[in-house]
């Protein structure tokens, strides 16, 4: 049996543009090796110049097997995801969501747009006095923070795809 495609919409905010590629790496070296999966990421920074950001990012919302949402203050605080990008991840009928904790943020004071009774990925350890956000975990932590997540990811697409 071959691996099934699933095509992935990256979601993150501008404020994070230099943090989202550095989790990407990590997730996509976990992905890349997947047995049962062949994963298609699409982020904004596949856009070539020219095309219409907005119409594109639409089509991409369309087509997507799954959202990953890279969840920052910035990335609830943004009103283009909120208005334009979440509503696909959020209510009846929504496509199937990620939510990873890219930055810290507070579930009890932080509007959560919608995502406040879908699990939020963070790593959580015995030794950890509270679950970390990617952006918390540094050198070997951000392979397992991948490892993890990917496990995690592969079980909720097992569950989807029925394998």
């Amino acid at each position: 049996m071959g691996k099934t495609k699933v095509t992935v919409f990256v979601s993150y905010a501008r404020a994070n543009k230099d943090l989202a590629p550095r989790f990407l790496k990590h997730f996509k070296q976990q992905t890349d090796a997947a047995k049962a999966y062949r994963y298609v990421f699409w982020q904004d920074g596949d856009l070539l110049i020219g095309e219409n950001w907005h119409e594109e990012i639409q089509k991409a919302l369309e087509s997507c097997n799954l959202g990953l949402l890279l969840i920052s203050p910035a990335f609830l605080g943004s009103q283009y995801i909120a208005k334009k990008e979440l509503p696909r991840f959020v209510g009846h009928r929504a496509t199937p969501v990620i939510p990873v904790m890219l930055q810290p943020i507070d579930p009890e004071l932080h509007d959560l747009k919608g995502l406040q009774h879908t699990q939020i990925f963070r790593l959580d350890r015995k030794s950890f006095q509270s679950p970390k956000a990617f952006a918390d975990c540094v050198g070997t932590r951000r392979d397992e923070f991948a490892l993890e997540l990917f496990r995690r990811v592969e079980a909720r697409l097992g569950k989807l795809f029925g394998r």
